[in-house]
């Protein structure tokens, strides 16, 4: 045992004599030198890979394990100053590195190991950026694994995997957790660390707004400025994270970026959603109407896109100088302009087309009349721009004026057949319109047909467009109005008859004397004895016949009645409506000759209610109301054969305005009558109390009223659904089927 022991002694004694020399050839050989001092060596020449490792290993006093075949090579260095110890193992592990070969820590030991560098990666123990430089401190390929915060794995990956030298370098996740795994040489893998650091910071605040557009539609303008910050990124390398899209009915776009970063996008949509800027000219067209000339810019000359003025554009008719007033771009005047002289240039021939006016509300014959009398008067052919018309004088021209400067227009005057030709230029026009001449064309030709109840027209296009804003404004449905009228007549009267007559029959020898007092109350002969009261009321006859009769009669009538007429009557806007109801008496005239008397037919007395009304619908449907209220009766029988009965008549006229669907009252006439009539034998119907006897008494009182109540009501609706139920209701009032099918729900089971 002790032989064994002191083997064992001597073989440990060897290898430190071996390593001593070892150390010594290394120091010196005949590739280079070492020459070293405390904590500096200065390595030049020369120097083995293994021998450099040893070296370190010694000097910064690690263990390390190596395969000497793998290390057998040599390398250069030329060094100009000492290094450290530190510095020279990273100079070391450089060298290792650049051969093939680096230092690990494995898993399970604390030596270090000098391994092929392409399988480092899967020899390396994984570390943790807190334990790496306690475990791995002179490691020269290191594997850490770091926890991801804030970050994707995939952004991070994407950030740091340049850095890391292929092919032993890798950053890669662990699995589907938030970690990372990072291999690759030490001084790369502390500086992925390092970048790492930076780049997994918290998230910045995200934000989505609406931004709508006011001029450039959404989807051009967000092409546009996501094309500017694209550009700006690849020359400022300052990315802008944000993008513009458009939404789906290209009214606005969707903003979705940093909010650090909002302010910057919403500048650029300021920017870039502008308009081009407009103008506002004026443009007069010398032959066709301002309308269809309005229409073809407006489908010709309108650009709705970006470039264009878009919801800028106005074209305004200015009837005052019959021009047309235009804002828009300077690209769509130039399309204006063009626009303008080609229908300037337009041949004469082609200017009087052809147009059909259907007139739907109204008679064409009064629409051809009132048309007529403009053209008569010159208020239509005043307003044409038509150019020249010849005179009756071969070679001479008459200008048919309107007005208007037309200085600027060429226009061609028509030739009458077998005139000479000639050539005038157009002369600037005058104030007042020249009137054409006898056997001259008309500027406008008017026709109507009843038939279909259309005025057709030809002329010149301005006359025609002229011609149909007149009727439009003639040709509309008037609204119609129904007038109810409600007349009352109220009557009171009170009559009072009282008479007494007296007879006397005295003979005396043959004289017969008769004494009498009388007033019509009595009929008969007192010496027959047939005396009798006539007429009605008391009566009472005191008789001896042949000698005196007394008769008296007393009669009171009071009468009180009322009469009420309530016609309707439904007339349009502005047109007369009448309504007569009319009792016609006749009566007969007598022709007496010397043989014999004739009597015939002379003609009728007309007595009744004749209501004439004409309204005028004003401004808040107030109603002007003309209107005319006549009401007579007869009042008694006729004086005599051949003359009309007597008959009283009541009349109202008179223009009100009345608000739509309010009464008013008019009228009000009254008519007071009080009467006493005594009939009396003189002096002795003075004699008090014996008078009475020898009186006839008719006292009459009577008075009338007469009203008119007017109610108007506009009827407006455009099916006649307001009439259909007014008369409804006078219908229903009247017992009458109207006629319509009723229509009765039926239960469907």
């Amino acid at each position: 045992m002790q032989a064994l022991a002191r083997d064992r002694e001597l073989q440990t004694a060897l290898k430190w004599i071996i390593t001593v020399v070892e150390l010594l050839a290394l120091v010196q050989c005949a590739a280079g030198q070492f020459t070293h001092a405390t904590g500096y060596a200065l390595v030049s020449g020369e120097v083995s890979l293994a021998r450099l490792v040893d070296l370190c290993s010694t000097r910064l006093e690690f263990s390390i394990e190596y395969n000497a075949a793998a290390l057998n090579k040599t390398v250069t260095i030329r060094q100009a100053e000492a290094l450290t110890d530190k510095a020279l193992w990273r100079l070391t592990n450089q060298l290792l590195a650049s051969n093939g070969q680096a230092v690990i820590v494995p898993p399970k030991a604390d030596v270090l190991q000098v391994v092929p560098l392409a399988e480092a990666k899967q020899l390396a123990r994984v570390e943790t950026p807190e334990s790496l430089e306690a475990s791995s401190h002179w490691a020269g390929y290191v594997r850490v694994r770091r926890s991801i915060e804030h970050q994707s794995v995939e952004f991070l990956v994407s950030a740091l995997e340049p850095i890391l030298t292929k092919p032993a370098g890798s950053i890669e996740p662990l699995g589907k957790s938030d970690r990372l795994l990072i291999s690759g040489l030490k001084p790369n893998v502390l500086h992925a660390l390092e970048l790492l650091e930076i780049l997994d910071h918290p998230q910045r605040e995200t934000t989505v707004q609406l931004l709508e557009t006011e001029h450039v539609p959404a989807t051009y303008l967000a092409a546009q400025i996501n094309a500017v910050v694209e550009s700006q990124n690849a020359l400022t390398h300052q990315d802008l994270r944000g993008k513009l899209s458009a939404t789906a009915d290209g009214t606005a776009m969707v903003l979705i970026a940093p909010l650090h970063e909002q302010a910057v996008w919403t500048e650029f949509v300021a920017q870039f959603d502008v308009r081009e800027r407009v103008l506002t000219r004026s443009y007069r067209p010398s032959h066709f109407g301002l309308a269809e000339v309005k229409s073809l810019i407006e489908k010709t000359c309108r650009q709705s896109h970006s470039q264009g003025s878009g919801d800028q554009w106005r074209i305004v008719e200015d009837t005052l100088t019959d021009s047309l007033l235009v804002t828009a771009t300077p690209a769509e005047h130039q399309k204006i302009e063009q626009l303008i002289n080609r229908l300037n240039k337009t041949p004469q021939n082609r200017r009087r087309p052809m147009q059909a006016y259907p007139i739907r509300n109204r008679s064409v014959t009064e629409i051809l009349a009132i048309l007529e009398q403009l053209v008569e008067h010159g208020a239509l052919e005043s307003a044409t721009d038509l150019a020249l018309y010849e005179s009756d004088v071969p070679g001479a021209t008459e200008q048919i004026s309107r007005g208007r400067d037309r200085s600027q227009t060429s226009v061609r005057s028509e030739e009458k057949p077998g005139a000479a030709p000639s050539s005038t230029s157009p002369q600037p026009a005058t104030d007042s319109p020249i009137r054409q001449r006898d056997g001259e064309r008309r500027l406008i030709e008017l026709t109507a047909d009843e038939g279909t109840n259309t005025l057709i027209a030809i002329g010149d296009p301005r006359l025609l467009e002229q011609l149909g804003q007149i009727i439009n404004q003639l040709d509309k449905r008037q609204p119609q109005v129904k007038i109810e009228v409600l007349v009352v007549g109220l009557t009171d009267s009170d009559t009072f008859d009282l008479g007494i007559e007296l007879r006397k029959l005295e003979v005396s020898g043959n004289t017969l004397i008769s004494l009498a007092s009388l007033f019509g109350l009595s009929t008969g002969s007192l010496a027959a004895g047939t005396v009798s009261s006539s007429g009605a009321g008391f009566s009472g006859v005191i008789l001896n016949p042949g000698d005196f009769a007394v008769v008296v009669r007393a009669l009171q009538t009071i009468n009180d009645g009322r009469s009420v007429t309530m016609p309707h009557v439904l007339v349009n806007n502005n047109q007369g409506g009448t309504l007569n109801s009319v009792l016609q008496q006749p009566f007969t005239s007598t022709n007496a000759s010397d043989t014999v008397a004739t009597t015939s037919f002379a003609g009728t007395q007309d007595a009744g209610t004749t209501v004439t009304v004409r309204p005028q619908i004003a401004e808040g449907d107030h109603l002007v109301l003309e209107y005319s209220v006549a009401i007579s009766n007869f009042v008694g029988d006729s004086s005599a054969p051949g003359i009309p009965p007597p008959r009283q008549q009541n009349s109202l006229q008179s223009i009100v305005t009345i608000p739509d669907g309010y009464t008013i009252a008019v009228g009000g006439l009254e008519i007071f009558t009080d009467a006493e009539a005594i009939s009396q034998v003189p002096w002795l119907g003075d004699i008090p109390g014996v008078g009475e006897f020898f009186k006839n008494r008719s006292n009459t009182r009577s008075r009338s009223k007469f009203y008119v109540f007017i109610r108007s009501t506009v009827l407006r609706h455009g099916g006649f659904e307001d009439l259909k139920y007014l008369s409804s209701v006078d219908v229903a009032a009247a017992g009458i089927d109207d006629g319509w099918p009723v229509v009765h729900p039926r239960l469907i089971r």
